[in-house]
Parts: C-alpha cells; structure tokens; sequence
C-alpha cells in the first residue's frame, strides 16, 4: 500500500511541475482523442445505419404511394378495361379469326331473307394472306325486285362483319307487271390473323352453294 501511495505522490509531483497552460493542452488533446474514439467506434455506426434506415424508407414510401395511386384509381383502371375489351370484341365481330363460312352464309341468306331477295348461289373463293389479315372473295348470285335488291345490298353493308361488294350484274326477266332482276357479285370479307401468314397451298376445295 505505501509502494501505491508513493508512485501516486511522484505522479502528483510531476504534474505539478507541468506549467498550467501545457496542462490545459494535455487535457484538451485527451478529450479530443476520447471523442474522436467514441466518434468512430459509437456515433459513426449510427449514423451510417440511420442513412440506410432513411434510404430504405424513402424506397418503401415510394413503393406505399405508388400502390396507393394504383388502388385509387382501381376504379377507373377497370372502367377502361372493360371498355378496351368492348371494343375488342366488336372489332373481332367485324374482323374475325376465322373465316366461318357457315355463319357468313347465314347472315348474307338472312338479309336476303328479310329484304325479299333470293340467295340462288354462294360460293366461296380462296382466302389471300395479306400482312396481318386475309381477303376472303365469294361470289353470291341472287334474284329479286329493283328494291328488294337495293335493300340487299344495303343490309349487307349495314352487318357487323366487314363485308365489301366490288362489282355487280344486273338482268331484268319477266314480264313488265312481274319484273324480276337476277344478277350476280363479287364481295369480300376479311379475315385477322394472329401470326404472320405461311406460304401453304390449300388442297382443299370449297364446294358452292347453290339454291
């Protein structure tokens, strides 16, 4: 205990001789030193994790207000995309997949049966790939009054299903109380296609069909 005592009393004596103002700078530098240490080993890790928090956040928070825009306007995503599907669904009406030679029958001998003209040949031609759609050519001869077939011809333009008549013909019969016009045309309807057409020759033949 008094080897203690001694070597703190030469220490005291020492610091005693040191002038005040070297004390002062002592003390200083010792300070510094302790908070540069306590900088780097306590304050830097902090801060370098609260950059990381404050980075992190702002992502999450653009993430939250960009899944807060799409769910306020839920409502009108979904209004457009039905009206997209609307109209896809009539364009497809006016420019189908397939040909459906069946169907486009009907509609032409339906109009023919609503306007009074008589459908007596139907035949269609072979389908001719364009870029992205497919021209089908079908002849159709028929019979009927000057108004009937008028009114022919407009029904036919007026269906869903894009249908243009290039060229017709004309033949009046019958006596002039019970005039009767028989002719024949060339139309055309198209067809779309999903892939780009592939160079096939198409041995099958489509018979007509006459009435």
């Amino acid at each position: 205990m008094m080897k203690m005592d001694f070597k703190t009393a030469g220490i005291n004596k020492a610091i005693d001789r040191i002038a005040t103002p070297y004390k002062i700078i002592i003390i200083a530098a010792i300070n510094i030193i302790v908070f540069v240490v306590l900088f780097v080993l306590v304050f830097t890790p902090q801060f370098e994790e609260k950059n990381k928090l404050v980075s992190e956040y702002g992502v999450l928070k653009k993430d939250i207000d960009r899944v807060t825009l799409i769910k306020s306007n839920m409502g009108k995503y979904r209004k457009e995309y039905a009206q997209t599907q609307d109209l896809l669904q009539g364009l497809l009406k006016q420019l189908p997949e397939k040909k459906d030679i069946p169907n486009l029958l009907r509609s032409v001998s339906n109009v023919g049966t609503e306007t009074g003209t008589k459908i007596r040949y139907f035949e269609p031609k072979a389908l001719t790939n364009k870029e992205f759609y497919g021209e089908l050519l079908f002849e159709i001869k028929y019979s009927g009054s000057f108004h009937n077939v008028g009114y022919f011809f407009d029904g036919v333009r007026r269906l869903e299903r894009i249908i243009d008549i290039s060229s017709f013909s004309l033949e009046a019969k019958g006596p002039p109380t019970k005039r009767i016009l028989e002719g024949a045309c060339m139309a055309k309807t198209y067809v779309y296609l999903r892939e780009a057409p592939k160079e096939k020759k198409d041995s099958k033949s489509v018979s007509p069909v006459k009435k």
